[in-house]
C-alpha cells in the first residue's frame, strides 16, 4: 500500500518536509503536525518492508537506559490509573509512548539512506535562515508581512484549527518560537558544520539573528529561551571540559556541579510562597515575577502532600484550589500549567515519577558523553539541544503539550541519526 513512498522522490519529499517542521512553528504550532505528515507515512512504509530489526541491537548497545526508560514508563503508567482524571492522565501517557516510538522509528528511517539527513539538515538551515530574517525584518522594521499572515486568522475556523486568536499580534505568533530557535540553535549551528560551504555560513549567520529575536525588540524578551540560550553555551563549553580529564577527574567534578545544582534547587523550592498567599506580594526571590512564583509554590505544595506517585500526569491545573483567584491578583493559581517541567511532574507523578525520570535523563546523558568521547560531534550538539530544552521547560509550556515535546524530537533526531550514520553504517563524519 505505501509503496510508492519508498521512491527517492518521496523520501526527500518527507526529508524536506521534516526540516521544515520547527522553523514553520513560527505560524502556528498545529504546523508541525503538518510537517510530519510525510515523515510519518515514509516510516510506515519504512517499517513496512525494512527486513532489520533495529530494537534488538540498540537494546544490547543502551540497555541501561531502556530499562530506566520502561521504569519510568511504567510509574507513570501506575501514576495514570491512580490519577485525579485518569482518563486525561491515560490519555497524555498514551500520546507520550506514541512519540517517542515515532522518532524512534523515525531516526531508524533518516539512517537507512545516506542522502536522507543531508537533505534534512538543508531543508532546516534554509527554513530558518528564511524565517529569521522575515521575523527580524517584521518586528525591528515593518510588520506588514505578518499582518497578512495574520489577516488570515480573520476566519474563526482557521483561528481555531491552528489555535491563534482570530487576530494575532507578531508577538502573540513569536513568543512561543523564542524557545524553539533556542533549542534549534546548536542543532542549526551543528548542521551548518556538517555540510559546510554556503550552508556553514548561513547557520553562523543564524546566531545573532536569534539573539536580536530573543529580545524582542525590548516589548517582550523571551526570558526562558535566552536561559535556554545560556545552558546550552554552558553545556558545550562543560562538555568540552569534562573530555580534557580523566576519568576519576570527570567523576568529581559531576559530583560537585550536581550537588551545588541540587543545593540551589532546594533554595529555590524553600523560598517559594506557601498557597493561599497574601493580597500583599513578598517575593524571596528577584526572578521570576510574582505570578510564577505563587504558581510554582502551588505545585510543589500539591508534590507534597502526594509524594509518592503524584496525582496523575497533566492534571495539575484541575486539582482543587488550582483555578481559584491569587488574593491581590486577577489571576489563578495555575492558569493552565506550572511553567516548570521538574514541578509539573514532581506533582503529578510524585518522587518516583521524577526520580526515574531524572536517572533516565543521566544515562542518556552518560551515553551521549561517552560518544563525545569517541569524537562524535553529533553527541555534543545533541548534549546541548538536550541542555537548551530543560534549561527552557523550566519557565515556559507545558512538559506535555504536544507540539513541545514534537519539537524536541524533530531536532533530537537529527544528531542521533548521524551518530548511527557515522559509527554503524560506516559513511559519513564525525561532524
Amino acid at each position: 500500500m505505501l509503496v510508492w513512498l519508498r521512491s527517492k522522490r518521496w523520501q526527500t519529499y518527507a526529508a524536506i518536509s521534516l526540516g521544515l517542521g520547527t522553523p514553520a512553528l513560527v505560524l502556528g504550532k498545529t504546523l508541525i503536525f503538518a510537517s510530519l505528515f510525510l515523515p510519518a507515512l515514509a516510516v510506515l512504509a519504512h517499517v513496512q518492508f525494512s527486513q532489520k530489526n533495529p530494537i534488538s541491537s540498540s537494546l544490547k548497545e543502551n540497555r541501561w537506559l531502556i530499562y530506566l526508560a520502561l521504569c519510568t514508563a511504567s510509574l507513570w503508567l501506575i501514576s495514570s490509573i491512580f490519577s485525579y482524571d485518569n482518563s486525561k492522565s491515560l490519555l497524555t501517557w498514551m500520546r507520550i509512548i506514541l512519540l517517542i516510538s515515532f522518532f524512534y522509528l523515525l531516526v531508524n528511517f533518516l539512517r537507512s539512506d545516506k542522502n536522507l539527513l543531508p537533505i534534512c539538515l538543508k531543508s532546516l538551515i534554509s527554513g530558518y535562515g528564511i524565517i529569521l530574517v522575515v521575523a527580524n525584518f517584521s518586528l525591528y522594521i515593518d510588520s506588514t508581512i505578518f499582518d497578512l499572515y495574520a489577516s488570515v486568522f480573520k476566519t474563526e475556523i482557521v483561528s481555531e484549527v491552528l489555535r491563534i486568536s482570530p487576530v494575532p499580534v507578531l508577538l502573540q505568533l513569536l513568543k512561543p518560537f523564542y524557545s524553539v530557535a533556542a533549542c534549534a540553535l546548536p542543532i542549526i549551528l551543528w548542521a551548518g558544520l556538517r555540510m559546510g560551504g554556503l550552508w556553514r555560513n548561513i547557520s553562523f549567520a543564524s546566531m545573532p539573528l536569534i539573539l536580536t529575536l530573543l529580545y524582542g525588540n525590548g516589548l517582550q524578551p523571551g526570558m526562558s529561551a535566552a536561559f535556554g540560550v545560556a545552558a546550552a553555551l554552558c553545556a558545550f563549553i562543560f562538555t568540552l571540559l569534562l573530555l580534557r580529564l580523566n576519568r576519576l577527574s570527570v567523576i568529581t567534578v559531576l559530583v560537585v556541579t550536581i550537588s551545588a545544582a541540587s543545593i540551589f534547587a532546594v533554595f529555590i523550592l524553600i523560598s517559594l510562597p506557601v498557597p493561599p498567599v497574601s493580597p500583599e506580594p513578598l517575593p524571596k526571590l528577584p526572578l521570576p515575577d510574582w505570578h510564577r512564583q505563587v504558581i510554582w509554590g502551588f505545585t510543589l505544595d500539591v508534590a507534597m502532600k502526594y509524594p509518592l506517585l503524584g496525582i496523575g500526569p497533566n492534571t495539575i491545573n484541575l486539582f482543587p484550589g488550582a483555578s481559584a483567584i491569587i488574593p491581590g491578583m486577577n489571576q489563578e493559581y495555575v492558569p493552565s500549567h506550572p511553567h516548570n517541567w521538574f514541578l509539573e511532574i514532581f506533582s503529578e507523578t510524585g518522587l518516583l515519577g521524577v526520580i526515574s525520570l531524572i536517572a533516565t535523563l543521566c544515562a542518556a546523558f552518560a551515553i551521549l558523553f561517552k560518544r563525545a568521547a569517541q569524537k562524535a560531534v553529533p553527541a555534543i550538539a545533541a548534549i546541548t539541544l538536550l541542555a537548551s530544552f530543560l534549561c527552557s521547560s523550566l519557565g515556559n509550556f507545558s512538559i506535555w503539550s504536544m507540539w513541545w515535546l514534537a519539537t524536541l524530537g524533530v531536532l533530537l533526531c537529527l544528531p542521533l541519526a548521524a551518530l548511527e550514520k557515522d559509527t554503524s553504517v560506516g559513511y559519513g563524519s564525525n561532524r
